[in-house]
């Protein structure tokens, strides 16, 4: 009798997802959207009659009220002579209200790119239904695929080949200083990465993380590839972390990142499933293909340049406020 209810708690279970995978796979047939389909439009003028070569890009649910003020600042402190425009990279449609105030108070270019079918795209032989996550926030794999977005889709997108250089932010990344245009210095010194602050994964919050050493090393022995960083490797890994940057603030060389031995790397470790499985994050994998396939000299870092840089809970200028609640009312 016990055991009868004991296996039957755990066939039921599993007969219920099943039949929701069959119904799922029968219903919604898997297709592979389209990058060149993706929907753009541009909501201000350019302020050169040069084609930009470089770009801010924010990944973005809504543009909220917080995310205005943000980049009000951010023309206020980025010596660009609003020149970089900024592309918006986000799911659904912005309201109109938010429309006209950010197009009213942000003086660079806008563009918005829509991606919600980014977030229907998942690896091949990858099996989202029938796959446990073993870890989740907004929705069973919305966050892993957003890492997967920064660690592969955004150097294939269509609507980016045209820039030479990409600054990531978060939508809740904010510059508290004046800031030099860093395009221009990565220019200057033929730099392919503007690194952020380094930070730690730890196996003990994220388990599985440390599955990413033995592939690395796997992988750097099968295509004998020479370690350009062997010292950042090597410090990369530990019993109980590893090594990453903090890369909701980033600048990038993007012909650096499209480059083949790069793509290989990086569709090698897409293959492993393990942004899925474990929760491998960009910022871990941005680290390590730094390591792997960089000089010291042509990463630069936000700290040596005194850019005074703040993520998450960052108080906003009242101006700022006020003068967005005296447009608001």
């Amino acid at each position: 009798m016990v055991v009868g209810i004991v296996v039957c708690l755990i066939l039921v279970p599993l007969v219920y997802q099943s039949m929701n995978c069959y119904i799922e796979d029968t219903r919604f047939p898997k297709v592979t959207p389209r990058l060149d389909e993706l929907k753009s439009y541009t909501h201000s003028p350019s302020r050169s009659s040069l084609p930009a070569t470089d770009v801010i890009v924010i990944l973005t649910t809504s543009v909220h009220r917080e995310l205005i003020l943000r980049l009000m600042l951010f023309d206020e402190k980025f010596a660009d002579n609003f020149t970089t425009p900024l592309m918006i990279v986000h799911s659904g449609l912005p309201t109109q209200s938010s429309l006209k105030r950010l197009t009213h108070f942000i003086q660079r270019p806008i563009i918005f790119l829509r991606i919600d079918r980014i977030f229907e795209m998942f690896p091949a032989n990858f099996d989202p239904c029938r796959t446990k996550a073993t870890w989740s926030t907004r929705g069973k794999w919305n966050y892993q695929l957003m890492i997967r977005f920064w660690t592969k889709i955004v150097f294939e997108l269509p609507q980016l080949q045209q820039y030479d250089y990409m600054m990531r932010l978060d939508d809740d990344s904010q510059i508290m200083n004046k800031w030099l245009n860093v395009f221009d210095e990565m220019r200057r010194t033929h730099a392919v990465y503007f690194a952020n602050d380094v930070v730690i994964e730890e196996e003990r919050v994220l388990p599985g993380t440390l599955k990413l050493k033995p592939v690395t090393f796997e992988y750097q022995k099968m295509k004998n590839i020479k370690v350009k960083q062997a010292e950042m490797l090597r410090q990369a890994f530990t019993d109980e972390y590893v090594l990453s940057y903090a890369n909701n603030f980033e600048v990038m060389r993007l012909d650096f990142f499209r480059r083949s031995d790069v793509r290989q790397w990086i569709e090698m470790i897409d293959q492993t499933h393990g942004i899925f499985k474990y929760r491998w994050g960009d910022a871990v994998i941005r680290y390590l293909t730094i390591a792997l396939f960089t000089e010291e000299h042509e990463v630069l870092h936000r700290s040596q340049y005194n850019l005074s840089y703040c993520h998450r809970k960052c108080g906003l200028p009242t101006s700022l406020k006020l003068k967005l609640k005296q447009y608001v009312q």
